[in-house]
């Protein structure tokens, strides 16, 4: 942040650049930031488990193994389409520098949304 948003340098020459960098440093404090974050994690993980748990008891009687079907070309079918993105994103942006983890969250974001609106 402080590098990023405050344009500071902590090597600078200018103090002024110096003194933006400080300011950045202080803004982002971690003592608050971090522990926040893992408490949004927490929630955000706590509710995806209530949710399963109330869809795994709604169809323990007969099972999940209907939403793929019995159908041996579409579990392949599903499995590669499953994988396949996945693994090109992973490889394509592998020497990016840390662009890795935004290029899959984008594409988990294509695949659900469309999903979230056609449910």
């Amino acid at each position: 942040m402080a590098l990023k948003v405050y344009h500071g340098d902590p090597k600078g020459n200018d103090s002024a650049a110096v003194k933006a960098y400080d300011a950045g440093v202080r803004e982002a404090d971690g003592s608050k930031v971090w522990p926040m974050s893992n408490f949004i994690v927490f929630a955000c993980m706590a509710g995806t488990a209530i949710i399963s748990l109330v869809s795994v008891n709604k169809y323990i009687t007969e099972g999940i193994q209907h939403a793929i079907g019995e159908n041996r070309a579409i579990k392949i079918a599903s499995l590669i389409t499953y994988s396949i993105p996945f693994s090109i994103t992973a490889d394509l942006t592998a020497d990016t520098g840390g662009g890795q983890g935004l290029a899959i969250g984008v594409l988990n974001l294509a695949i659900v949304i469309p999903q979230s609106a056609h449910t």
